[in-house]
């Protein structure tokens, strides 16, 4: 009886030392949780009325961990998805965009996943019922600058995109050179005036729908090819062209092979990616990436000059 009391006795004990030491513990976690938060990025929806449209425009927008509304500005990416996509699609280009954050590839940006519905190729349509070009460049560029703290100048502006994403990036770069410094296009669909005519096992013909078969409207206001010949001038020297090509290789030599013609210079990466943004961040993503960085030192460099 005495040993039983004894050892019951001993068990409170060590039960009440562990109490304590979890006590500690739990202080202890507390503490450095508090003092080395892990930070997190923070994504949201968001949906406005257009000033052209009248109709509502959604788009998700990434904004840094301990992001600031005041004080030096960040830079944005603005990512377009592929074909069938949403802005929901945004997931496999902001995890690697986080990890190269985190690892100090990348400063603290803001990023914007627009929607480009299903099979609207970016553009505006003739009959204006789509109006996913006006949305991107008139709408949603101007209301994140003047809503969030963006450095707002093509130096610190980056349009990239996937697939249908891709011939999108491309247009806007060759289209707007005055707003975007830097495009990315992942396995474009580098589609011409025969492409949209064609109809596809999944898709309808896009020229019907969205150009009403007028190949002269299509190329003044929604043809990379065309444009990026007009604009030449403009484009040369001001925009760095990224290309990373998984399973849709003849068409985006054709497109290099164009841009090279206009003495415009393309970073093009073979892969052995099949079409997979994923696989083709993994294999290569990184130094899109740093050619983002690199281009917004230079942007704050020429700031300093101009403000010297």
């Amino acid at each position: 009886m005495l040993l039983s009391r004894a050892f019951a006795e001993k068990l409170i004990m060590m039960n009440k030392e562990k109490i304590v030491y979890f006590k500690i513990y739990l202080v202890l976690l507390v503490f450095l949780f508090a003092v080395f938060p892990e930070i997190k990025g923070e994504l949201k929806t968001i949906k406005i009325t257009g000033k052209i449209s009248k109709k509502e425009i959604t788009f998700d927008l990434y904004l840094p961990g301990n992001y600031k509304k005041n004080g030096a500005g960040y830079p944005v990416i603005y990512n377009l998805h592929g074909r069938g996509g949403s802005h929901k699609s945004g997931e496999a280009f902001r995890v690697p965009m986080e990890k190269a954050i985190a690892d100090g590839i990348l400063p603290p940006v803001i990023a914007v996943y627009p929607d480009g519905t299903k099979n609207a190729w970016y553009a505006d349509s003739k009959n204006q019922s789509v109006l996913i070009e006006t949305n991107i460049i008139k709408e949603i560029i101007p209301w994140i600058d003047a809503n969030y703290n963006t450095k707002a100048s093509r130096g610190f502006r980056v349009i990239q995109g996937f697939s249908m994403g891709g011939y999108g990036a491309s247009l806007y770069a060759v289209k707007f050179p005055e707003l975007f410094s830097v495009c990315i296009n992942y396995d474009g669909g580098m589609w011409n005036w025969d492409n949209m005519l064609r109809k596809t096992r999944k898709w309808k013909p896009v020229a019907p729908v969205l150009f009403d078969n007028d190949k002269n409207y299509y190329d003044r206001n929604s043809s990379p090819w065309t444009l990026a010949s007009e604009n030449s001038d403009k484009i040369r020297g001001r925009v760095q062209f990224r290309t990373l090509v998984g399973s849709l290789g003849p068409g985006l030599q054709k497109w290099r092979d164009h841009i090279d013609s206009l003495n415009i210079k393309m970073d093009y990466i073979e892969t052995k990616c099949r079409h997979d943004l994923k696989c083709l961040h993994e294999v290569s993503g990184n130094g899109s990436f740093r050619l983002m960085a690199e281009q917004f030192a230079r942007a704050i460099e020429s700031e300093n000059k101009n403000q010297e």
